[in-house]
């Protein structure tokens, strides 16, 4: 997992890369049930590697500006949010439900890859 930064994400998006955005905050139980029970199952973990996607953490826990503005262009105003933006194109960002389960996921990673 690489730490967001705006930076990074542009970097990442005009190199038409594959992005997995996490959005999560250390006080926020939701996101650490997800991050045990779906990030951190093998068949994801297994997803995320041969697809080539590249694992973003947005970290809100102190509320970061540039991350409030992120959730709001998907539509959200918290966490968690789980979006896949495939080869780079935000037009075509698959943003997950709050809940997410594994095949929920993989179905969408699937999705990115077409």
């Amino acid at each position: 997992w690489q730490d967001f930064s705006p930076g990074l994400l542009d970097s990442l998006l005009q190199e038409k890369k594959t992005v997995f955005l996490e959005f999560t905050a250390d006080w926020c139980l939701t996101c650490k049930v997800l991050e045990a029970s779906v990030l951190s199952n093998q068949s994801v973990l297994d997803a995320l590697q041969q697809s080539g996607v590249v694992a973003v953490k947005a970290d809100w826990t102190t509320r970061n500006d540039a991350i409030t503005s992120l959730l709001q262009q998907f539509g959200r105003s918290g966490v968690p949010l789980f979006v896949i933006i495939p080869q780079g194109d935000m037009e075509r960002a698959i943003v997950l439900p709050e809940i997410v389960t594994v095949d929920m996921l993989l179905s969408a990673l699937r999705e990115a890859q077409v």
